[in-house]
């Protein structure tokens, strides 16, 4: 474990209230001189911040979305403060209350369900939706239930897009949600009222509540932070100490919190962060109060200034956005004017400050934000599978079986059956149709949430029979269902024969309770398989990825 010099613990921040006067972006960006507070920076370090906006009232979190969006969090440090709780800067850098209306209106003794009363945290992940993570009381008084949520919008239209609550068995008495991280469909959320981590499967539905009781003293109030590939969860407690522990670990059930103690491993230890980033590189971003700047943690354990800047007196909410930009929430502590001037505190109480990243820093290579989706794998760019093609006898046949059977949606349709068709002299060159052949149509339709299925009919075609699993080639494919006996019988109702009299349960890595399958079979041959998931699969000793499963919703 790496010791890092001392730092200082964030100073609360309080006694701000919000106003609706703001300096406009660009007047920020022309108030940011040469000459400003920011120290000269080192061989290796990357240009001083500059000032992104600035807002008259306390800010505790920063994200920004794809288009550049910058998003803030401004807490309610106490129950009757008024505050919007989350803003939109616009482009002319005025501060906006997202999404508006009743969301940004929360009054003591109104209901907090559908409001933000408290918002700890934003966060915006790879599909660009800004989370936003609301703790449901700003006193030591239980909230409401239900006011306790973690809320998904579109950024751009303000549109509620999801929100998800947790029962008392994983959000007991005294417990606060915090601090947020996703990587595919994994959501990790911590508690920071008690100190716990919260697992929650966002494909499965399945939420365990992790660290609860002997881990308390290790995660109460922490940050957190995902490795770029999703394997390790960073905990950075109050105190300074950096720890991580295996995400496997944390899902695995069979794992009680005294075993997951034993797994976590110390990283560094400081006294006290502001704040925390992480990049592809595995490179911890850190505010460094004492310093008034941020430093870097490596992942060979080695420290390096980044950036140093008299404004930070108080840094927190780091956040890397997709252009390579490191957003810091600075929150000085101003002089008391003196001689009738109204000093710094009452020009701006708190500042949002950016700088672009170096590529390196001291020949460490510095990354690219992690947005929950793993890096790049070297081949080719490749996410997953798109699309499945099928050649069916009947077009119109198979479009209404597969919207009847599985509520498949037709996204358009290529090739009409009103048009001419499309020949193999037009179109073999391309996807190998055969001399003789024919498309008489063609369509593409979106299968819920996973791969779409495109389907021809031809003129002309060889095999008559579809391929079973006794012939070579892609043979079946499969759907994720929640009741699959209910979805066996929508097949059959459309036309399908399923295989067999009902489900059989899973054996070998996917044994488990409620783990099952059922096989079934088109009007015109082709394979299905349903099957449904209610308990953890076992991988293999080294393996370093879980098995995929489309998202909910």
């Amino acid at each position: 474990m790496v010791e890092l010099p001392s730092l200082t613990r964030r100073t609360a921040l309080a006694g701000l209230t919000f106003s609706a006067s703001v300096l406009p972006m660009n007047a920020s960006l022309a108030a940011q001189t040469p000459s400003g507070p920011g120290r000269a920076p080192a061989a290796g370090q990357a240009a001083d911040f500059r000032i992104a906006t600035r807002s008259p009232s306390p800010v505790n979190a920063i994200a920004v979305n794809p288009a550049g969006t910058l998003f803030l969090g401004l807490p309610r440090l106490s129950q009757d403060a008024a505050t919007p709780s989350v803003v939109r800067v616009e482009e002319d850098g005025t501060l906006a209350p997202f999404p508006g209306g009743a969301w940004n209106a929360w009054t003591p003794g109104a209901s907090g369900v559908d409001a933000f009363v408290m918002v700890n945290a934003l966060h915006v992940f790879d599909d660009g939706t800004l989370w936003v993570v609301d703790q449901g009381t700003a006193d030591g008084r239980e909230p409401q239930a239900g006011a306790q949520k973690l809320i998904r919008f579109d950024p751009r239209t303000g549109s509620l897009l999801s929100v998800l609550r947790f029962a008392a068995d994983i959000l007991p008495s005294g417990a606060r949600l915090g601090d947020l991280r996703i990587h595919d469909q994994m959501l990790y959320v911590t508690d920071a009222g008690l100190g716990a981590i919260i697992v929650h499967d966002l494909v499965a539905n399945r939420t365990i509540r992790r660290l609860s009781g002997q881990g308390d003293a290790l995660v109460k109030g922490a940050r957190i932070e995902l490795s770029a590939d999703g394997l390790w969860l960073y905990v950075l407690a109050p105190d300074g100490a950096v720890r991580r522990i295996a995400t496997a670990a944390l899902a695995n059930p069979r794992f009680d919190d005294a075993r997951l103690v034993s797994l976590i491993e110390p990283i560094a230890s400081a006294p006290g962060i502001g704040g925390s980033a992480m990049d592809t590189q595995g490179n911890l971003y850190l505010c460094d109060p004492q310093d008034h700047g941020v430093a870097v943690l490596f992942a060979d354990g080695s420290r390096r200034d980044l950036v140093r800047d008299a404004r930070l007196s108080r840094p927190a909410g780091l956040f890397i956005d997709g252009k390579r930009r490191l957003y810091s929430v600075a929150s000085p502590i101003a002089p008391k004017p003196s001689h009738g001037e109204g000093g710094d505190a009452a020009k701006a109480p708190c500042l949002v400050l950016v700088m672009d990243l170096p590529e390196a820093l001291d020949g460490y290579p510095l990354g690219e934000a992690v947005t929950g989706r793993a890096p790049q794998t070297g081949l080719s760019n490749f996410y997953g599978i798109e699309h499945v093609a099928m050649t069916v006898p009947d077009h119109d046949e198979a479009l209404r079986f597969l919207t009847e059977a599985f509520d498949a949606t037709l996204l358009y349709t290529h090739i009409k059956k009103s048009d001419p068709p499309a020949t193999a002299a037009q179109v073999g060159h391309i996807n190998a149709l055969k001399p003789g052949t024919k498309m008489l149509a063609a369509s593409q339709i979106r299968f819920a949430n996973g791969p779409n299925i495109e389907i021809f009919e031809l003129e002309g075609y060889g095999r008559r029979e579809a391929a079973g699993i006794n012939d070579m080639g892609l043979v079946h494919f499969s759907v994720i269902v929640d009741d699959i006996a209910e979805a066996g019988a929508r097949f059959e109702k459309a036309g399908g024969m399923m295989l067999g009299k009902g489900a059989f349960d899973l054996g070998f890595n996917e044994v488990g309770e409620g783990n099952q399958n059922w096989f079934g079979q088109t009007p015109w041959g082709t394979w299905v398989e349903f099957m449904t998931f209610r308990s953890p699969l076992r991988y293999d000793p080294g393996a370093v990825a879980e098995r995929w499963f489309p998202r909910r919703g």
